[in-house]
């Protein structure tokens, strides 16, 4: 009967090298165990490794089909990493003299995670002009810092501020209680909003503002002894919400947003200016 060997009784590690200008693996060593051939070796640099043999002095290479540990794959620099290879499996029983392995070798660089692109951080300024539909116009300016997330701060005014301190306050029909007081052909309309909020960076182009703080849109009366009565029927004093849009093109900046005091007058602003990169 024929005596199943797989190896003589020395096996020769003839032409075990790599493909690379370099020799990356070093100091093998292989050692038969009944069924199972155990291949170690040292890594000098992080590589994809794989193992072929030979049998017929070289002329062919086969890829070790069942082989398991720190092969067939992108293996660490270091020492003593080993191969285990299920010889029978891949070929066959019989007398083999002679085994060439061959280790192919692909240098691999660590895997880094992708760079993130820095989102400068940019200064807006622009100048403003508002109109609500109760016809009081108004100028201002507003400012702020974003990258993706950010910060505005605006200023508005009609330049007029009779109604921010009046001596009294009416109804729709100029009564103040039930008096009605004697009123000059007089009037103020006054506007000032003071507000802060966030913006957000849809894109290099787009950003949303949101926002809210204290308006005053009102209309006062003047009466003969020379006293401000804003009118609560055509005023709206309390809490000022805005949102809008800012586009900004290379560093032109164009800024639109509907504003309310108290949900009951609205208006609609507009705003000019330019942006540059905080360094």
């Amino acid at each position: 009967m024929k005596t199943r060997t797989l190896l003589a009784t020395a096996l020769l590690l003839i032409g075990a090298q790599t493909l690379m200008a370099q020799d990356h693996v070093t100091n093998i060593h292989a050692v038969q165990n009944d069924k199972m051939v155990t291949i170690t070796y040292d890594l000098n640099l992080r590589s994809d490794v794989r193992l072929f043999i030979s049998i017929d002095d070289g002329k062919t290479y086969t890829d070790t089909m069942k082989v398991t540990g720190y092969v067939n794959r992108v293996v660490p620099k270091g020492k003593n990493h080993t191969i285990r290879w299920q010889a029978f499996s891949d070929l066959g029983y019989g007398d083999y003299p002679e085994i060439r392995f061959k280790f192919v070798t692909k240098e691999t660089q660590q895997t880094q995670a992708p760079k993130v692109k820095q989102v400068p951080k940019i200064t807006f300024i622009t100048l403003n002009g508002a109109y609500t539909n109760t016809e009081n116009p108004s100028a201002g300016f507003t400012i702020g810092q974003v990258r993706k997330f950010g910060w505005f701060a605006s200023v508005m005014s009609g330049f007029h501020f009779a109604g921010l301190a009046p001596a009294a306050v009416s109804d729709a029909n100029g009564f103040v209680g039930e008096d009605l007081p004697f009123y000059k052909d007089e009037y103020a309309k006054t506007v000032l909003s003071i507000m802060g909020g966030g913006v957000m960076r849809l894109n290099d182009i787009i950003y949303v503002k949101v926002g809210a703080g204290f308006g005053n849109r009102s209309l006062s009366w003047k009466t003969l002894d020379n006293r401000w009565v804003r009118n609560g029927g055509y005023s709206a004093v309390g809490v000022d919400v805005s949102a809008g849009l800012m586009f900004n093109f290379a560093g032109f900046v164009l800024s639109l947003d509907a504003m309310t005091t108290n949900f009951s007058i609205f208006e609609g602003k507009i705003g000019l200016g330019y942006s540059f990169e905080n360094r």
